[in-house]
């Protein structure tokens, strides 16, 4: 019997192996995307109305005459973002070669969202939504593997002709003679989204597993704060405690002793064979200690067989929430290590990252009302976030990324004693094609750290510390090289599909609000969500809208009741009484604080956090990752990487856990926004008044986007 068990699982070994998946040709969609971005989604005149009209107007009387005509003709096969690009590039700004790119992406698009409908693993009608394709394309071997290897070309080719045609009437008709564009996605794609929310697509052939377990007990709290190295304490990297545990009775830290989420991370370093990615947010104190000895250890280890091995950690400096006592010890340890060695120059690459090209989070244009100077910089550099509220939130590892056999883990967990010693967190690990891809996202990262623009380099933190990134600079090339996933085919790992949710390094990508919206509208029977944050209008809404079309849905939401911010609930205020009266459960988890002494003397509370990011829909999906569910996250000011999972084992494990919180009063409480008196500055306001906080923090956030004219 137990050889049959071995000879079955060899087979399915085997056979996994044997598949590949070709990341290429997703990486090619996603370069045609990057490419057309700032033609297409970043234009002023092409994504506001009222821009648009002025533009049109102020054409001459033939010219206008023109683009109404082909406004009008073309109407009825493209989105409206779609046709006033290209008015824009045929009248207002005339430009054939923008032009021919906007066309080939448009006419590559609706192709794309065919591709989506077919691979989406809720989809029914798989085949007869090929035979679409392949009649469409008029290519009988097509598939969603390689249609844009072999469509874009031809797309391409198309797309020029169609640009340099002078004549207007000409045009239309070329256009409306090419059956991409023409092609009516609705009457084809009935009961499948008619839409695409990632340029990667799905990607299959992925073993996916969520990590939620770690220890959240008063005594973890007191382990750590007793080694507190804030206000006076010393972080000592000579401590028995700072040892990494390999088994779970070995003596040293705790954390990798017990807790899965880190346990996960070390196994993976140790697994690594040509490479490790990191980027980091929170990084320090004694976890960030025993995990930098630990890394130092093995890539001294690894080097000294593999020459080529290398390491990159890329970490945010100009945000650290108050936290940075705990980490700049542990990235200067990282540094004079590098200083002094030779190989690990060689191996260990320690990058700044860029925040600056990310949009800003300040509402209401206040970013521009601050001088971006000298003297105002080294003001901005003594606190403790980045004043235009962009930062690098990542909390990303990729083990060999660009092999045959990479890995990921990613998620909600910081890798800091204050926040991720103590915190409810979940985290996913991916090994499978996916994993390349987390890598391939990142590789934009590196180039902007590695930055020659030296405006940007001017804005980089502790420069005078030496975290400038300049010292890198001539190996700029070198560097890029090392973490370039040139891998073509990733073979399958396992039997899950993932779509990656992330804003990325400039606020290009950023398609976690629509992935999560898109999850809400498909729910049938449940959605429950796990998060730190729940004030994003978009996500209220789609709650909302859910419940009333479909009441039967049942909706669990667990958030944190944000003890840290001392205003007893806000931000997470704002909305609960209008979730709440359209029959929205929502519940908080009890967390508690301890008081921590200083060597120098003060005190200070350090509060857990339900820092969980999650979603799980009807038990069959998952959307886990960094991001919070608030605006200046959302719309692409914080860096951020999650995925959507698409697997029945790892979402009811998640609903297992999630309601059994759920039901127990001694782990979850309501939040009675009825008698709810908000804290501001110490002070505790009535219930009249907190509720007008919460009625105008709405009305604000509503009307956020279009005040600042965002598209």
């Amino acid at each position: 019997m137990r050889a049959l068990k071995l000879i079955c699982l060899l087979t399915i070994s085997l056979h996994l192996n044997a598949r590949e998946f070709p990341i290429v040709d997703r990486v090619s969609t996603q370069n045609q995307y990057l490419e057309v971005y700032p033609l297409l989604f970043n234009v002023k005149d092409i994504n506001q109305k009222n821009f648009f009209k002025k533009r049109l107007n102020k054409l001459d009387s033939k010219s206008k005459s023109e683009a109404l005509s082909m406004i009008e003709a073309l109407d009825p096969f493209l989105p409206k973002q779609f046709l006033k690009a290209v008015t824009y590039y045929r009248y207002f700004s005339p430009s054939k070669e923008k032009l021919s790119i906007v066309l080939s992406y448009i006419l590559m698009n609706k192709l794309l969202i065919l591709r989506d409908a077919i691979d989406h693993p809720q989809t029914t009608n798989k085949q007869a939504l090929i035979n679409i394709l392949r009649g469409l394309t008029e290519h009988s071997e097509l598939n969603t593997d390689n249609l844009f290897g072999i469509m874009n070309p031809l797309v391409e080719e198309k797309a020029q002709l169609i640009s340099d045609i002078e004549n207007n009437e000409a045009f239309i008709e070329a256009l409306k003679n090419t059956k991409s564009f023409t092609f009516n996605l609705k009457k084809y794609l009935k009961g499948n989204d008619q839409y695409s929310l990632s340029s990667l697509g799905f990607i299959p052939g992925n073993y996916v597993e969520v990590i939620s377990e770690n220890k959240v007990d008063i005594d973890r709290i007191n382990w750590l704060n007793e080694r507190i190295i804030f206000r006076g304490g010393v972080l000592d990297m000579d401590a028995p405690y700072i040892e990494m545990p390999m088994r779970p009775r070995d003596d040293g830290h705790p954390v990798f002793r017990e807790d899965p989420i880190f346990m996960k991370i070390r196994d993976m370093i140790m697994t690594a064979q040509e490479s490790i990615f990191i980027d980091i947010f929170l990084f320090g104190g004694t976890i960030g200690a025993t995990l930098s000895e630990f890394l130092i250890e093995q890539i001294n280890e690894k080097a000294r067989t593999n020459p080529n091995f290398k390491v990159l950690i890329l970490h945010d400096f100009a945000t650290h929430y108050n936290m940075i006592e705990e980490m700049m010890p542990v990235f200067n340890y990282l540094k004079e290590k590098r200083e002094k060695s030779e190989r690990l120059k060689k191996h260990l690459t320690l990058l700044q990252a860029n925040i600056q090209r990310h949009p800003s989070g300040i509402p209401f244009g206040l970013s521009s009302k601050i001088p971006k100077d000298e003297e105002t910089f080294s003001v901005l550099e003594s606190h403790h976030t980045y004043y235009e509220s962009k930062i690098d939130h990542s909390k990303v590892i990729v083990i060999d990324g660009n092999t045959t056999h990479p890995q990921a883990y990613f998620g909600s967990k910081n890798w800091t004693d204050h926040s991720g010693g103590y915190y409810y967190d979940d985290a996913l690990l991916i090994e499978g094609p996916a994993a390349a891809l987390v890598q391939h996202s990142y590789y934009r990262d590196i180039e902007a750290a590695l930055t020659e623009d030296e405006n940007e380099l001017k804005w980089f933190y502790f420069k005078e510390q030496g975290f400038s990134n300049k010292e890198y600079l001539p190996n700029r090339e070198k560097i890029l090289k090392d973490f370039k996933v040139t891998q073509t085919h990733i073979p399958h790992k396992g039997y899950t599909t993932v779509r990656l949710a992330e804003a990325d390094v400039n606020g290009t990508i950023k398609n976690v609000r629509n992935i999560l919206i898109d999850m809400i509208i498909r729910a049938k029977k449940t959605i429950y969500m796990e998060q730190l944050f729940l004030y994003d209008k978009y996500i209220v809404d789609a709650l909302i809208k859910k419940k009333i079309i479909q009441s039967n849905v049942d909706i669990k939401i667990l958030i944190d009741h944000n003890e840290n911010f001392g205003m007893n609930g806000l931000p997470n205020t704002i909305f609960l009484k209008e979730l709440k009266r359209f029959g929205i459960q929502i519940r908080a988890r009890k967390t508690f604080g301890v008081l921590a002494q200083f060597p120098d003397g003060t005190s200070q509370e350090y509060h857990q956090e339900n820092h969980r990011k999650i979603t799980s829909v009807d038990g069959e999906v998952l959307l886990g990752g960094s991001s919070n569910l608030n605006p200046d996250t959302l719309q692409g000011s914080f860096r951020e990487f999650g995925a959507q999972v698409f697997s029945q084992d790892e979402a009811r494990k998640f609903d297992l856990r999630f309601m059994k919180d759920w039901l127990n009063p001694d782990k979850t409480m309501d939040l009675d926004i009825e008698n709810f008196k908000a804290q501001i500055g110490g002070k505790v306001l009535n219930t009249k008044t907190s509720g007008l906080i919460n009625d105008i923090g709405a009305q604000l956030l509503r009307s956020k986007d279009l005040i600042e004219k965002r598209h």
